[in-house]
């Protein structure tokens, strides 16, 4: 998950990323495979947020998606272990999130307001 400032003029900048194994939403410990169809909580709670201006007019966006890098193992949803699979256990996956009356959502951002009339 990761969360960015979208400027008025369209330009973007990273504030902050959080990733999340599904397997590992209730404990890093044990894991527990997401059933399909289930619906699922996860609290992304690792946000790492550095002093940063925020610009009038700017917009945030909250992008949700794989993590799919070289820092991360590629989870090819078969169940088994991570380290274990490869391009042959590979399965497709299907997400659907919810934020609706029934599952509510939300976003948590330490906010500082500057007091009236500082220069900055």
């Amino acid at each position: 998950m990761f969360i960015y400032e979208i400027k008025a003029g369209g330009s973007s900048a990273l504030l902050t990323q959080d990733m999340l194994r599904a397997r590992y939403r209730k404990s890093l410990r044990e894991p527990i495979l997401v059933k399909p169809g289930a619906v699922e909580r996860y609290d992304f709670d690792g946000f790492n947020f550095i002093a940063r201006r925020v610009a009038k007019g700017s917009r945030l966006r909250l992008a949700i998606g794989p993590a799919n890098s070289k820092y991360m193992e590629k989870n090819y949803n078969a169940g088994g272990i991570v380290a274990e699979e490869s391009g042959k256990d590979a399965r497709t996956v299907n997400v659907k999130l919810y934020h609706d009356s029934a599952h509510p959502s939300a976003v948590y951002l330490p906010i500082a307001v500057s007091p009236a009339g500082a220069s900055h």
